[in-house]
């Protein structure tokens, strides 16, 4: 038995738009939504940072995880992903919490210090990509 197999001209681009499409319309979307539901919310800021693209270097790419926002990188991102155990800079701030009604206002300055942090894992990501799909 045999078979004569003939490629039509522009297939490549056919390929191409089903492999962006999947990616951009499918799986993208897929995991982003997986890993909007599972990291963990304190500000928000870690959640409104996912997103995903896709990147075309010579070949299809799909890039997913946290992106810069307005402030820049979120650079806990990877702390939270697979926890953190070392020395940590904590920057000055306020702290507005434990007032009363009337004191809203009112709060105390912590100083700019170093604390010795010992963050568990709260994976997000692994699971999202790691989940068999389709």
């Amino acid at each position: 038995m045999a078979a004569d197999l003939v490629m039509e001209p522009g297939w490549e681009e056919h390929l191409r738009a089903a492999e962006l499409e999947f990616l951009e319309g499918r799986l993208g979307p897929d995991i982003l939504a997986d890993m909007q539901r599972a990291v963990p919310i304190d500000t928000g800021r870690l959640l409104g940072s996912l997103d995903f693209q896709v990147v075309d270097e010579g070949g299809l790419e799909l890039q997913i995880g946290s992106f810069p926002d307005a402030e820049g990188d979120v650079e806990y991102a990877a702390a939270v992903e697979l926890g953190f155990h070392g020395p940590e800079l904590v920057s000055e701030h306020v702290v507005h919490r434990g007032f009363k009604d009337g004191d809203q206002a009112a709060g105390y300055v912590v100083r700019e210090h170093i604390r010795n942090a010992n963050t568990p894992e709260q994976p997000y990501q692994r699971p999202a990509l790691y989940r068999t799909r389709y």
